[in-house]
């Protein structure tokens, strides 16, 4: 026995495997690691506390596993100073794949309660998890008539901004190589649920609106379900069966209401750009609740957003960097010798002001979009809501819109980049500017020599000037 214990790795002679005490429970002890301070802010420290947990040899617990996951989710919150590009390197990391394999796995052990948290933080992350949002789908709509308002609300926005609240159909792959069913209705089942509420707002005194808890929400709660009826293009909803009373003018006042003041409007966050780009959808695609959206918000509000967009609120709202295939798109425009303003301002040609971006604008009126969520399956892309919302107004407008899906773009070579955007450039009617290429041109700025005789920069010196005139002419 003696000659094995000699014989063994150091690292095994410090485990007894006759040892008949279990371990004791690693759980308590992970949440806590999870809610420390040093912990809460750091996605690296996040992931590390739940590969321990995972290595610990016990059965993985759904508790820190939802810990886990949404605690990544709310640092990439709207409100985070992360770029884009460093969200996407958190989803590409194979630990981070490795938490969303394991919550789908254990999906029959999640809590129904989880279901809006974990949807909130799918889109903080950008990260549509197909195998298991069909697990958190059902557990939403099982329950919609007993979800407090917040809640529906949250659920609302996140589920519009995963791109799944427009009308064509929503059907995930799944993990043993079916299909689920169409979730394409359960927006408009939200968004008419949160009207009905809503009405019970206006009405006062019902017991339905105290037991819902409507009467308690915030400017934000309100303005997040408009812009997420927005954002899914579903104007025509109504909150009641004869379609006389439409959902979006609803939560507009609902939202209204709660601003007294300048002040108050001015410290709103993210309601005033939620309002503000209400406001301007409507206004473009004309939908038959235009007239109701606008009359719905009091016109003092809507002139002191119009005052303060671009400076206190457009520029706060957008993304921070570009995304990774975004950067990759550009590269193959610089390639292909393509013309292409990244980031770029559009509105229609009368507009005073700007409040949207388009990925690359190409002349005449082409915008080039980079779709880096994951599909619903295998080849079926879908766009995020904001990124469809973005679509449909610069149509709107008369641009020509080409959307670049990741789960196709990023299985080709370079050579099979270019070529792409060579035939995008013909379809679309690209349009070279022969004088902005040759403005932009770069001139040599080292002088052209032959190799072995180049400038050295250490053999010249510059000579020590004069400490005066007299000791110069001395």
């Amino acid at each position: 026995m003696e000659a094995l214990r000699a014989r063994q790795p150091p690292e095994l002679l410090q485990t007894d495997v006759f040892r008949t005490i279990p371990p004791e429970d690693l759980t308590p002890t992970d949440l806590a690691d999870l809610a420390s301070s040093e912990v809460m802010t750091d996605p690296a420290k996040v992931l590390k506390i739940y590969r321990r947990h995972v290595d610990s040899g016990v059965e993985s617990e759904a508790s820190v596993l939802i810990r886990a996951f949404a605690q990544l989710g709310f640092l990439f919150d709207p409100n985070c100073f992360f770029s884009t590009a460093d969200r996407q390197l958190l989803t590409a990391h194979k630990d981070f794949k490795s938490l969303a394999h394991d919550l789908t796995k254990m999906q029959a052990q999640l809590p129904d309660a989880a279901a809006p948290l974990l949807l909130y933080s799918m889109a903080c992350l950008e990260y549509r998890c197909a195998p298991l949002l069909p697990r958190l789908l059902d557990a939403v709509e099982g329950g919609l008539s007993s979800w407090r308002t917040e809640a529906l609300t949250l659920t609302l926005h996140s589920v519009a901004s995963l791109g799944l609240g427009s009308g064509d159909s929503v059907i995930f792959d799944l993990m043993d190589g079916s299909r689920s069913r169409d979730y394409s209705q359960l927006c408009k089942k939200l968004a008419e649920e949160i009207g009905r509420r809503a009405i019970c707002v206006e009405e006062e005194g019902l017991a339905d609106a105290s037991s819902s808890s409507a009467t308690d929400m915030s400017l934000h709660d309100w303005s997040r379900a408009a812009y997420a009826v927005a954002m899914s293009g579903q104007y025509e909803l109504s909150a009641d069966p004869e379609g006389a009373v439409p959902v979006l003018p609803l939560l507009v006042a609902r939202a209204c209401e709660q601003i007294q003041d300048k002040e108050e409007l001015d410290k709103s966050g993210w309601a005033q750009f939620f309002l503000y780009q209400i406001l301007y959808a409507v206004d473009v695609e004309k939908p038959l609740c235009e007239e109701a959206v606008k009359r719905a918000m009091p016109m003092w509000i809507q002139e002191w957003l119009h005052y303060r967009l671009l400076d206190n609120i457009v520029l706060l709202a957008q993304p921070q960097g570009a995304d990774q295939m975004q950067r990759d798109v550009d590269l193959s425009l610089k390639r292909t010798n393509t013309q292409a303003l990244l980031n770029c301002s559009f509105g229609r040609d009368w507009d005073e002001q700007h409040c949207w971006f388009a990925g690359f604008m190409l002349e005449p009126k082409v915008s080039l979009e980079c779709d880096s969520m994951l599909p619903l399956g295998s080849g079926r892309p879908r766009p995020s809501g904001w990124l469809s919302m973005k679509s449909r107004i610069l149509r709107k407008v008369g641009f020509q819109v080409v959307t670049l899906h990741k789960c196709f773009w990023g299985h080709l070579s370079e050579d099979q980049k270019d070529e792409q955007m060579l035939r995008i450039r013909a379809d679309v009617g690209y349009r070279h500017n022969k004088d902005l290429e040759k403005s932009k041109r770069k001139s040599r700025q080292e002088p052209h020599t032959y190799k072995g005789i180049e400038t050295k920069r250490k053999d010249w010196f510059r000579e020590p000037a004069p400490p005066s005139d007299e000791t110069a002419f001395t």
